[in-house]
C-alpha cells in the first residue's frame, strides 16, 4: 500500500478549523436574517422620540418635558422637582410629542405640522403666552 503523501487531518486539526467555521456561519445567518427584516418605514408611534431636555443656565435649572398624554410642554425646577410652566395647544404652541434642545433654541415638534421654535429661557415664540 502506498504512502499516502497528506495524512488524513487529526480530530484536533477538525475542531480547530470547525470553530472558524461556525463563527463564518453565525455571521453569515446573521446578515441573512437581517436582509430577511421587514424594510417598512417605522410609524410615529415606533421611532424614540426625545421627551425630555435639562437646561440650566446662572438662574435656572430646568428639566423641559414633551408630556405626550396631555401634548404640553411641561416645565420642572431640576432641583425640587415642582412644575413651573405648562405650554400648549391653548398658548398657541400646538400639540408637544417631542423636543430637542439646539444651544439656546428648543425645537418643539407635534402632530403633523412644522416643528416650532422657542428661546430658551423665555420660552416665548411669536404670539406664545406662558400660563
Amino acid at each position: 500500500m502506498a504512502a499516502l503523501a497528506h495524512p488524513l487531518p487529526t480530530a484536533r486539526a477538525w475542531r480547530g478549523a470547525l470553530m472558524p467555521a461556525l463563527a463564518v456561519l453565525a455571521v453569515l445567518a446573521g446578515l441573512w436574517l437581517a436582509s430577511a427584516a421587514p424594510t417598512d418605514a417605522p410609524t410615529r408611534d415606533d421611532v424614540q422620540v426625545n421627551r425630555l431636555v435639562h437646561w440650566q443656565d446662572a438662574q435656572r435649572d430646568w428639566l423641559l418635558v414633551a408630556d405626550r398624554s396631555s401634548h404640553e410642554l411641561v416645565v420642572y425646577d431640576a432641583r425640587t422637582g415642582s412644575p413651573l410652566q405648562r405650554l400648549g395647544a391653548d398658548d398657541g404652541l400646538g400639540e408637544v410629542d417631542s423636543i430637542a434642545r439646539a444651544g439656546d433654541r428648543l425645537l418643539v415638534q407635534g402632530g403633523e405640522g412644522p416643528a416650532k421654535v422657542l428661546i430658551l429661557p423665555d420660552l416665548h415664540a411669536a404670539g406664545l403666552a406662558a400660563r
